[in-house]
Order: structure tokens, then sequence, then C-alpha cells
């Protein structure tokens, strides 16, 4: 982590951060707080061991207007992401990020903020497996998850044109790290317990981003001068299936799995009987799974580089390592 030093007053301006206790949120606190970033931050739990925090609901609008209060730029981290082994409604993603979004764009726009950055997701592009996607690609958002981080984009873009208020949307690619929720930790964990079985060989190519590099991007963009709106893609370098499960399998102390299914011949059978029955069957839903996995997702983070001069600093083998540690250590609790 950076250690204190001196910046430009950019950064000197107060910083609301919402979803400040989420795995991105705290991040993004405690880098904020390495740097001697004037922050104030919230959620909706109760954390009265947070400095300068705020207990406030994104859903409850009268809320917002006290924190506020001499505020010039916000950080919009909350929102809902996963809900494994649950039946994917629309209603919570909707409530979660596209009204709370368009709640916490309202307030700061009413209080005169000048910078909103909102943290999306790269899932606004659609699920049909990107070799080289950029800010310029159609978004063709698929599912409630994505269709709400698009639509929050939307509702935070037109909120900030009416202002005049600056904005910038960082889209993110896969998340990992200490305290990942999502599905990098579900393949630890398959790899863990030797339930892990290769589709295909592994030679598609992934976008991941630590969450420290997260973190890093937003006190970038705090530093950073501009007005109007930007959007960017934010990633790492792209690595492969095999790049992840190898370095996941030699950081658990395990051998990497050799069991290994063809998936050409699985993904035609799931996708005849998806046409047969629905997408929305069970057979529907793996053949998305199975294309997912063996999809390329690449995302193209150099326009981010090059406008903020920056480069990710957490590397793969690094990154997985340390969210190794922190798997084995939850485990044993």
């Amino acid at each position: 982590m950076a250690t204190a030093k001196c910046f430009s007053d950019k950064l000197k301006m107060t910083t609301l951060l919402t979803g400040s206790t989420g795995f991105v949120g705290s991040a993004i606190a405690r880098q904020c707080q390495a740097v001697n970033l004037p922050i104030r931050q919230t959620d909706r739990s109760s954390q009265p061991s947070q400095p300068n925090y705020t207990q406030a609901d994104i859903l409850a609008p009268s809320s917002l207007t006290p924190i506020m209060e001499g505020v010039e730029c916000v950080i919009h981290a909350a929102g809902l992401a996963h809900q494994f082994g649950k039946k994917q409604s629309a209603v919570p993603f909707t409530e979660v990020n596209v009204i709370g979004t368009e709640n916490i764009a309202q307030a700061a726009a009413s209080a005169k903020v000048q910078h909103f950055i909102l943290i999306s997701s790269v899932s606004v592009y659609g699920n049909e497996g990107m070799s080289s996607c950029t800010e310029e690609t159609i978004c063709k958002p698929h599912g409630p998850y994505a269709q709400s981080k698009y639509q929050a984009e939307q509702r935070a873009l037109a909120i900030a044109q009416e202002a005049g208020m600056r904005l910038t949307i960082l889209r993110l690619a896969t998340v990992y790290g200490e305290g990942d929720p999502g599905n990098v930790v579900r393949l630890i964990r398959a790899i863990d317990q030797k339930r892990f079985l290769w589709l295909g060989e592994g030679k598609n190519r992934k976008s991941l981003i630590h969450r420290d590099d997260v973190a890093r991007a937003c006190i970038a963009v705090l530093q950073s001068s501009g007005t109007g709106i930007s959007t960017y893609n934010l990633s790492s370098p792209p690595c492969t299936m095999r790049e992840i499960v190898e370095t996941i399998a030699d950081s658990l102390k395990k051998p990497v799995p050799q069991w290994q299914i063809p998936a050409s011949p699985l993904l035609l059978m799931t996708n005849l009987a998806s046409r047969l029955i629905g997408k929305d069957s069970f057979a529907g839903k793996l053949h998305a799974t199975m294309q997912k996995w063996v999809n390329d997702d690449v995302y193209d983070a150099s326009a981010f580089q090059r406008a903020l001069n920056f480069q990710p600093q957490v590397s793969l083998n690094e990154g997985l390592q340390r969210e190794v540690a922190w798997y084995n250590t939850t485990k044993r609790k």
C-alpha cells in the first residue's frame, strides 16, 4: 500500500465514500486513509469503529442530505453484486443498483458536489465473449445484475449532465483479493476441495483486477483534472484460465487438476437442449455458464492507463497468493 505523501490540492477535497464496509469500498477507504485524503465513510450497517463514519442508506434519500454537507467528491461503491445460489430476481438489483445510484447522484447534484465517481462493471457489455472490449463497444447487458449496472450508469449520466457535475464511470473487470465474495474464491474452493474439472484446455483469456489496484485507480481519478463525462474500463493485463488455475493450485500446494472435458460437444448438447427447453431452464443456464467459462473476457484498459498515467501494481501471482492465504485463514476458523 502506498505511503502517505504530499499530493495536489485535488487530494485535499473532502470525499464521501459509499459502501465503505464492502469488499471494494473497504479497500478504497484504506487507500484514502493511507494517503491522508479527507474522507467520510458511509454504509447502511453500523460501524462505530470506522473513522469519520456515518450510517446512511442509499435507499433512504432523507439520510443522504446531511452527509453531503461540505463534500466535493463522491465515490459511489455501494451496490449489490453476488447472489450465488439464489434465483436472480431483478427487483433487489434494481432497488440497490439503479434507484440507490439515482438517489446518491441526485443528493450529490443538489449539494453542488463537483465530481461523482461511479463504480460500475464490465458486465454492462454483455456475456457473448470479448477478445478486446473497449469503451466504444456497444453495451448489451444480460441478466438482472448487468442490466442494473447499465441502468445505474444511465441514471447517473442524466443527473450529472443536468447538474453540470463531473462524472467518471469506472467499469471494473472481475475484482479479486482478500475478502473476495465472488467467482475467484469459488474457484479456489473448488480446486482446494478437488471438485474442479477442466472444461476445454484453459487457453482462453480473462481480465481480472485486484481490489487494491481498484483503490489506487480511484485515488488517481481524484487527483485528475477534467470536466464532463468520462467512462473507463479498469483491468490488469489479461491472463489465461490455465495461468489462473495453476497459480491457485500452486498457492494451495495442491496438484494442478488434470481431469478435462472437451468443451465443444458438451456446449453443442447444452445449446440444443436450451433451444428446445428454453434459456431459463437448467440446460439453458448450464450452457450459459459453460460458455462463459470457455469464452475470452478481455477488457482493454489502455484508455485509463494513458489518461491517468496508471499501471496496476498487484501481479496475478501476488494477488492470487494473497487471496489463497486469506482463504486458508478463514477456512480454519
